[in-house]
């Protein structure tokens, strides 16, 4: 065993560990600087059967010849170098290879050639972040298959439905490609999967009924062209269905106490009010982005019983009815709390590293297990709209009411919601003062009150807002002084604080 990870080595590959060490099995060089091509021994190499050169800047064409050179190898992870040129076909013809990971490099050409030959062992494929094209074989004899990750490239067509003939498949990701057509009804079929994220192509249809699907954890297809009403879902972690057409009502699970800590359904078709049973069916939800629908009504009292929530986004509907004052009882809670998700029941012990069973063993989390660096949150923030991913998430925490049409004031009680960082009621028909208990909201960065018919002065104690950033209250009946000599506000622009 040789291992001489994060490390700052730097030269060409040292194939000469590989000769002059004829028992070596396992090399590590993961995260130093070697440049180059992957030199390979200049003798057949039976005793290796691990190799990871990841995280370095490795160059020119992974050789052909590796599956003759290095016959015995079930771990390759040649990820996040500098590689180019097409997919060697001969790594279908390793047959001990269990684990692939070739992403984020420049290789290119046809995806089909990821799949030729009879990959009689392969578990894994990472192929992410690369520049392959074309679409995927129509048939797909993968059985042994656990990862298959093939996203941020330029892959198109349909997912064939030979994909639901892997009954060990635990994560797909396809994101960010350009698939069309319909989402392959048989994907209920794939009862291990614990990962989906379909993000970002050209989906359309309706979503296949999942609910079968005991063991889904995370499902991600926004950004797709999605129709048709949300089906049941199985007891989730984190969903994202944004920037569809999706239509038909908020959608509740199955049974009530769910374990959805994300909710995000923005962009979409949904109406009818947002269900008074919210907190009974989602407690642990932390992130609940609805914005740009047609729901319409009162904004329930018991969406204050959400007592882990951090980010509330209703923004871009039809709501009416006063802001409840109880949701200064909620605290928007934004200091850390660890939100872990265990993941068991999947054997990861052949996967010894890549970007998802690492993140499943907690190499990108604070706690062993999470999927929280999976999840991203779109929010607007400070006048632009910035993506949370991670766990960022633990620290953000905001409330959005803008564009709807909501009357009476702003409940004093704002200001104990300590940990707000955004808070924005524009563009609604809120009337009354200015709350001066908000000059305690000492985290807020961004305060957004346009566009309503508040009355009264800008209250003074607003100047110690240290971390403020955004002040807005253009577009309403205010009088008095405004505060653009004093404290933060002195930095701001005039177009800003209106």
């Amino acid at each position: 065993v040789i291992d001489l990870s994060n490390n700052y080595l730097t030269g060409h590959f040292p194939a000469w560990l590989i000769e002059n060490n004829t028992n070596l099995s396992y090399l590590n060089l993961r995260k130093n600087s070697f440049v180059g091509p992957l030199i390979l021994p200049s003798k057949v190499t039976t005793k290796l059967s691990w190799l990871d050169a990841s995280c370095n800047m490795l160059s020119k064409e992974i050789p052909e010849v590796i599956n003759i050179t290095l016959p015995n190898l079930y771990y390759i992870n040649l990820s996040r170098n500098s590689f180019e040129g097409t997919h060697p076909s001969s790594f279908g013809y390793m047959e001990k290879l269990s684990h692939l990971d070739i992403s984020y490099n420049n290789i290119s050409g046809d995806i089909a050639a990821c799949f030729s030959g009879p990959h009689p062992s392969l578990t894994a494929l990472f192929a992410s972040g690369n520049s392959f094209h074309g679409s995927l074989p129509e048939f797909l004899n993968l059985t042994s298959m656990e990862y298959l990750v093939l996203n941020n490239n330029y892959i198109f067509g349909e997912i064939p439905t030979s994909i639901c003939n892997m009954p060990y498949l635990g994560v797909l990701d396809t994101s960010s490609n350009r698939f069309s057509g319909s989402l392959p009804n048989c994907i209920s079929q794939l009862g291990g999967l614990h990962i989906l994220n379909l993000r970002g192509n050209h989906f359309s249809g309706s979503i296949p009924n999942i609910c079968n699907l005991q063991f889904l954890e995370f499902l991600d297809l926004s950004k797709n062209a999605l129709s048709g009403q949300i089906p049941y879902l199985p007891s989730l972690t984190y969903l994202h269905l944004s920037e569809n057409n999706l239509s038909g009502t908020f959608p509740l699970p199955l049974s009530l106490n769910s374990d959805l800590k994300t909710i995000d359904l923005r962009y979409n078709q949904l109406r009818g009010s947002i269900p008074s049973g919210i907190a009974e069916a989602f407690p642990k939800l932390r992130v609940l982005l609805l914005k740009g629908n047609l729901f319409e009504g009162v904004i329930s009292n018991h969406i204050c019983y959400l007592k882990y929530l951090r980010l509330l986004d209703l923004s871009n509907n039809m709501l009416s009815g006063q802001i409840p004052s109880c949701l200064c009882s909620m605290g928007l809670f934004g200091g850390f709390y660890s939100f872990q998700f265990q993941y068991s029941g999947f054997n990861l012990s052949a996967l010894p590293i890549s970007p998802y069973n690492m993140l499943l063993h907690g190499y990108y989390s604070d706690s062993n297990g999470t999927l929280s660096e999976l999840d991203q949150e779109e929010f607007t923030t400070k006048s632009r709209h910035d993506c949370y991913k991670g766990n960022i998430l633990n620290y953000m925490s905001g409330l959005d009411f803008s564009s709807n049409q909501l009357k009476g004031s702003i409940p004093e009680c704002i200001g104990s919601m300590q940990w707000l960082r955004v808070l924005k009621f524009s563009n609604n028909s809120l009337n009354g003062p200015i709350p001066k208990s908000l000059s305690n909201l000492s985290n807020l960065e961004s305060l957004d009150l346009s566009h309503n018919s508040l009355t009264g002065q800008i209250p003074p104690e607003l100047v110690t807002l240290r971390s403020l950033e955004v002040f807005s209250v253009a577009y309403n009946n205010l009088s008095g002084p405004t505060l653009g000599t004093k404290g933060q506000f002195i930095t701001f622009d005039q177009r800003i604080r209106g």
